[in-house]
């Protein structure tokens, strides 16, 4: 873990844990290449995830979100944010996997705007399936909420952490990346 990210994380995890009381049920394991795949309906869910996994984690996030401002693109590449656009950020995430590196994606590919999840893109079942990384089913619970009903617990905020999903007996094409994708969709549902 590189230091930027341990003491960022020594400073984050106390003010989270501070202001939302934020539970964490399940873990994901220190060492060794995974994906967390976790539902998506705030800004939120990023932070909630990186802090509460306990390691460094490297995100794969929406070329858009690089040109909102100067101040924000430097801020998320601090802490591991990998364009997607084309190959390259496809190669990079590949690179950190073989590394040993943890990658969080967001398979539903936005934000959801009424708490439902959506269907999850295949991508997450490309790297798995291609690669034979297990994917760790996350679920993020209340991060939709409006921030201070959240500080005064109105909505308890929780972030759970389910069992590895192992890409064996998948096939490697595009229907195999898919069927991959929609049995780590039925493992995020399970964990709400």
């Amino acid at each position: 873990m590189r230091s930027t990210w341990f003491i960022s994380w020594l400073l984050a995890f106390p003010l989270l844990k501070i202001l939302t009381g934020v539970q964490i049920r399940g873990r994901v394991p220190k060492r060794g290449a995974y994906i967390i795949a976790c539902n998506h309906q705030s800004f939120l869910d990023p932070p909630v995830v990186g802090i509460c996994a306990f390691r460094e984690i490297f995100f794969l996030a929406k070329v858009g979100l690089f040109g909102l401002s100067g101040w924000f693109t430097r801020l998320i590449e601090a802490y591991n944010a990998i364009p997607i656009s084309g190959t390259q950020g496809l190669r990079t995430a590949i690179t950190r996997l073989k590394e040993g590196q943890a990658l969080a994606i967001f398979p539903e590919g936005t934000r959801s705007k009424d708490g439902c999840m959506l269907p999850f893109n295949p991508g997450v079942g490309y790297l798995a399936v291609n690669y034979r990384i297990p994917v760790i089913p996350a679920h993020v619970t209340n991060s939709n909420r409006p921030w201070g009903l959240i500080v005064l617990r109105w909505y308890q905020l929780r972030i759970q952490y389910g069992h590895p999903v192992y890409p064996r007996g998948f096939t490697r094409n595009a229907q195999g990346y898919q069927q991959f994708a929609d049995r780590v969709r039925e493992e995020v549902i399970k964990l709400q």
